[in-house]
């Protein structure tokens, strides 16, 4: 911790994003143990022809109380959620283990007007802290969304297939080359977005795609 981060506790200290009690971890004992009692650490296996990535894990169902965490962390300009979420993430054994499989980590961009608009990108947020805490390499210049297409989160799920065809594009190729890549999102409803960025990282070079998100909707 340097001497910036130093000051800033001092003067607003570390909470749990849960219940916003004082905790340096920023996740209490008793909010880990009790999301941990609806945590479901899934798996899904994607072999069907017309997705492009291999595999999918999640910690929640995408309802209740976690569906009101992630969209308050998402909309309501609460950025320091991420802590939180990522402390779920780094205690579960199974995601370590789906983890160890992977060479790198990428995220699901957002376009700069939305970025600008909301300040930050909920995704990157995450999956950068998982990788420097986790020791895993994180690339946030391979990814970019160059169409700001209309939210998915507004369409039906047949439109958001077509939505974001074509929305994204692949630079320095060569980190991804003959790697591995966890794509990480924050939530999962039909993957056209996931499935959309994994088809372009596949033409790109590399070899599989496992998506992690925090609930599946």
């Amino acid at each position: 911790m340097n001497y910036l981060e130093n000051i800033l506790n001092i003067i607003y200290p570390p909470v749990c994003g849960f219940c916003n009690e004082i905790n340096n971890n920023y996740l209490c004992i008793n909010c880990l143990k009790k999301f941990n009692q609806f945590k479901i650490s899934t798996i899904d296996k994607y072999n069907i022809s017309n997705f492009y990535f291999k595999e999918h894990f999640y910690l929640f169902k995408y309802e209740n109380e976690i569906r009101k965490k992630i969209i308050n962390y998402k909309f309501n300009e609460n950025s320091h959620l991420y802590k939180t979420f990522s402390q779920i993430f780094k205690h579960d054994l199974t995601f370590k283990k789906f983890l160890s499989n992977y060479d790198c980590i990428l995220s699901v961009p957002i376009h700069k007007k939305r970025k600008y608009i909301r300040g930050y990108n909920q995704s990157k947020l995450i999956a950068k802290d998982i990788g420097i805490h986790l020791k895993k390499p994180y690339y946030d210049d391979v990814l970019f969304k160059t169409t700001n297409i209309v939210a998915q989160s507004t369409l039906s799920k047949e439109s958001r297939q077509t939505n974001v065809i074509n929305a994204f594009t692949v630079q320095n190729c060569e980190k991804i080359a003959n790697k591995k890549v966890i794509l990480f999102d924050d939530i999962f409803t039909t993957g056209a977005t996931t499935n959309e960025c994994s088809k372009i990282l596949i033409a790109n070079g590399a070899t599989q795609i496992g998506i992690v998100t925090i609930a599946k909707d």
